[in-house]
C-alpha cells in the first residue's frame, strides 16, 4: 500500500537483558521515570498551581514513541526520559517495560491499578510491520487502523470512548478536533483505585481551614478527615513526610507537607530524582496525629513546551529521526497532552491519567508528632518494592 506521507509530505505529522531480575527490571524502570517525572514536576510547579500527573503514564508512551527512535533523536530522548542515569540499553527497554507491566498485571488483589497502551494509525500511513509488532508484544499496545481524513469526527469519538472506558469513566474527554495533518496517535491510561489500610472515620470528618497559596488571609473551610494511628513518619530540616499505605501494602501515598506555610516551594527546590529513598531511609513507626482534607484535583495540559525546556527538540522538528516508525524523513511529535484526576476521601484514593501523543509528520522527639495538612503540600502515589511513582502531585489551593 502506497502511504500518505508517500504521496503527500506535508502529511506526515504526529501528535503526541532478558538475564535481568525482575527486582533489577523493577529498579532501572523506576530510576529512569522517577528522573524525569521529578525534573518535569520542577518545570510545572513553577507555576505556582494545583499540578497532578502521572511519570509512569508519561514514561510508558515515550519509551513506545522511543521505540521507533533512531540517530540524534533516540540520544536526545534517552537523556531526557532518564535511561542514561538508569544505565538502561536501548536493546533492553522494551524487555524491562515488558517485565514490569507483567509485574504491575500479577500483584493486585487488595487494590485497582490497571493501564492501557493502544495506537490509532492512519489507514494509508505505513507503519513498520516490526514497529508495530514490538508495541504488541512488549508493551500489550493494541493498534487499529481509522481514517483519519475522512472519518476525523468517529475517530475523536473513537479516542473519548476508549478513555472513558479506561479510566472508569473518570475521564470522558480529551479530544476536540483532529488536525488533518495526524497519521499516529499514540495513547496511554493508567488507572489506581486503593483503599487506606488505615481508613478515615467519616464521624471524625469536620470543617477546618485550608490556607490557600500558604497565606493566612486566604483561608477556605474544607472538609478535614482525622486519624490516630501508626504510620512511617519522619521530621526533616524543613518539612514534615508521612506515609498513608493503601491495603495491600505496595502502594502508598506519601506527603510532604513545610512546617511554614508558604515553604512548599523551598521544599520542592531540594528534591532529587532520589527524594523517595532519602526520605524513607529516616522514617520510623510512630503514632501520629493526622488531619488532612478531601479533596479532588482535575489537571490537564500540553507538555510540549515543558518538553522542550527539559531538551528534547529534534522530535518535535519536521525529519526527527523516526525511522523505526516509517521509512519517510518528515514523521514527527506534534503533541504530548496529559490529563490526570485524583480523588482523596476516607476510604482512600481513586487516581487516573491519559497521555495521548500525536505524530504527523534523626530520632524524633519523644511527644507524639502532629501531621495537619493545613496548608500547601507535595503528594506522591508510588510502588513501596520499587520506588516508582505512580502519581505526583502539589495541592496549594482547595
Amino acid at each position: 500500500m502506497t502511504s500518505k506521507t508517500e504521496k503527500n509530505l506535508p502529511r506526515k505529522k504526529m501528535k503526541m537483558s532478558s538475564q535481568v531480575t525482575m527486582k533489577e527490571v523493577d529498579c532501572v524502570v523506576a530510576e529512569a521515570s522517577n528522573h524525569f517525572g521529578i525534573n518535569l514536576y520542577h518545570l510545572l510547579a513553577k507555576e505556582n498551581t494545583n499540578v497532578f500527573f502521572s511519570p509512569f503514564s508519561i514514561s510508558t508512551a515515550l519509551a513506545m514513541l522511543f521505540c521507533g527512535a533512531q540517530n540524534e533523536t533516540a540520544k536526545e530522548m534517552r537523556k531526557v526520559l532518564g535511561y542514561e542515569v538508569a544505565n538502561i540499553k536501548d536493546e533492553e527497554l522494551k524487555l524491562c517495560f515488558q517485565k514490569l507491566l507483567c509485574a504491575l498485571d500479577s500483584n493486585q488483589e487488595s487494590y485497582t491499578l490497571n493501564y492501557a497502551n493502544t495506537v490509532l494509525c492512519d489507514k494509508e500511513f505505513s507503519a513498520k510491520e516490526e514497529y508495530k509488532s514490538l508495541l504488541e508484544h512488549f508493551f500489550k499496545a493494541f493498534f487499529q487502523e481509522v481514517d483519519f481524513v475522512n472519518g476525523s469526527d468517529d475517530t475523536v469519538m473513537l479516542v473519548n470512548e476508549w478513555v472513558k472506558k479506561k479510566t472508569n469513566n473518570m475521564i470522558s474527554k480529551i479530544l476536540d478536533s483532529l488536525d488533518p495533518l495526524i497519521v499516529l496517535i499514540i495513547l496511554n491510561a493508567v488507572y489506581f483505585k486503593g483503599y487506606w489500610l488505615h481508613p478515615f472515620k467519616e464521624y471524625d470528618t469536620n470543617p477546618q481551614d485550608f490556607y490557600n497559596k500558604g497565606d493566612k488571609n486566604n483561608c477556605k473551610q474544607v472538609d478535614m478527615m482525622h486519624i490516630e494511628d501508626r504510620f512511617l513518619y519522619t521530621k526533616m530540616e524543613s518539612y514534615k513526610a508521612l506515609e498513608l499505605p493503601y491495603k495491600g501494602a505496595d502502594i502508598s501515598m506519601l506527603i510532604l507537607l513545610p512546617d511554614s506555610e508558604d515553604g512548599l516551594s523551598e521544599l520542592e527546590n531540594s528534591l532529587s530524582s532520589t527524594f523517595i529513598r532519602d526520605i524513607k531511609q529516616s522514617m520510623s513507626k510512630r503514632r501520629v496525629e493526622v488531619a488532612l482534607p478531601k479533596f479532588k484535583l482535575e489537571y490537564s495540559k500540553s507538555l510540549k513546551e515543558k518538553f522542550q525546556s527539559l531538551g528534547l527538540n529534534r522530535v518535535f522538528n519536521r525529519g526527527a529521526h523516526l525511522n523505526g516508525i516509517n521509512d519517510s524523513n518528515e514523521l514527527f511529535l506534534s503533541e504530548v497532552n496529559h490529563t490526570a484526576i485524583l480523588v482523596v476521601n476516607e476510604e482512600g484514593s481513586e487516581a487516573v491519567a491519559v497521555t495521548f501523543k500525536l505524530l504527523g509528520g534523626g530520632y524524633g522527639p519523644v511527644e507524639q508528632p502532629k501531621f495537619v495538612v493545613d496548608h500547601p503540600f507535595m503528594l506522591v502515589i508510588y510502588n513501596t518494592e520499587n520506588n516508582l511513582i505512580l502519581f505526583m502531585g502539589r495541592v496549594v489551593e482547595l
